[in-house]
């Protein structure tokens, strides 16, 4: 028996923008339809950080498999990613093992690209100024993917400590001419902010891809109308959005289920009894399969909270493993 193991580079070279929100809008199409098995994902501690266990089986694609990853945050200092896994696909009819991927790789991607479709259902097609909360991995991941999606004006970039979002700033602005859609376009204009007030004066577009465990900027600073992807807090006690914004938002959700269980964002604003668990207005593959409409709905702001679905991970994973068939990309390995 002989499986396909597929690296970092393999999967970049697979994977474009598009093919990742395709893949998402399966992966919450399917979750939102019941046609996906997703238990609630395991979480084991130790001494420097978390990991978690992530099965899924999609039923409608036929995608089976499982994600570790670990989340050690104090990576970052020694100039290692924080976020580390890997993904194995397995043959729904018989459960052999298929395929190994790098789940670092995969996670950046399918999470952006999770944004990406939200940002497409819900954002205002004229938003054309991006802000970002966070340097890391993520933050350059949705940079890359949203401005792969729409046109961007400018790009603006906010983290602690400052330095990350100058390096990551300078890093894109270099090959800001890539950062366009495939249609062509302007490249944007890509700096650091100074301040959460500099980063999201006029901006339309939101991510906030932290590890805070309190919100990353105050209400009144949103432009009216924005729209939102909070995406970097997973746990109960964390969380990146203002309360403030929680109430005035039309709020999708990934998975209402695994939401009651880990995002902070809206569980600590139910637990003060500022609004009740009827915040959520629909999961995102409730838009997809056309449950219910896109866009704000009357609401003042947008607002994507997603905590990460095993369901994601191995529909990218499908799909990476597909293209590179294709395109003989990996290693093939006896097993």
């Amino acid at each position: 028996m002989e499986i396909r193991v597929l690296s970092r580079v393999d999967i970049e070279r697979a994977v474009d923008a598009a093919a990742a929100v395709d893949a998402m809008r399966v992966a919450f199409g399917e979750l939102s339809g019941g046609q996906a098995v997703v238990p609630v994902r395991g979480h084991l501690e130790s001494r420097r950080g978390i990991t978690l266990l992530m099965p899924a089986f999609l039923e409608g694609s036929g995608g089976l498999g499982a994600k570790i990853v670990s989340v050690f945050p104090g990576n970052v200092s020694a100039g290692q990613p924080p976020i580390q896994g890997a993904i194995i696909l397995l043959d729904a009819e018989t459960g052999r093992t298929r395929a190994l991927l790098d789940g670092t790789s995969l996670t950046e991607i399918r999470t952006a690209a999770g944004s990406g479709l939200a940002t497409e259902l819900l954002a205002d097609p004229a938003a054309d100024v991006l802000a970002v909360f966070g340097a890391g991995a993520q933050g350059r991941a949705h940079i890359e993917l949203l401005a792969a999606c729409r046109p961007l004006r400018e790009i603006r970039i906010v983290s602690v400590p400052p330095e990350g979002a100058e390096e990551l700033a300078a890093a894109l602005t270099a090959r800001a001419a890539s950062l366009v859609p495939p249609e062509g376009g302007t490249p944007p204009r890509i700096r650091a902010a100074a301040t959460p007030a500099e980063a999201l004066d006029g901006a339309g577009l939101v991510v906030t891809a932290t590890t805070s465990e309190t919100p990353v900027f105050s209400p009144e600073l949103l432009e009216p109308g924005a729209h939102i992807n909070a995406i970097g807090a997973f746990q109960p006690h964390t969380r990146e959005i203002p309360e403030e914004i929680v109430t005035r938002a039309r709020v999708i959700v990934d998975q209402r289920e695994a939401i009651w269980e880990e995002a902070g964002d809206l569980i600590i604003p139910v637990e003060k009894g500022i609004v009740g668990r009827d915040v959520i207005d629909a999961e995102l593959g409730e838009i997809v399969n056309g449950q219910s409409p896109g866009g704000r709905g009357g609401h003042d702001f947008t607002l994507f909270k997603s905590v990460g679905n095993a369901a994601q991970d191995v529909a990218i994973a499908e799909t990476a493993l597909s293209r590179a068939e294709d395109l003989g990309l990996g290693a093939v390995v006896p097993f």
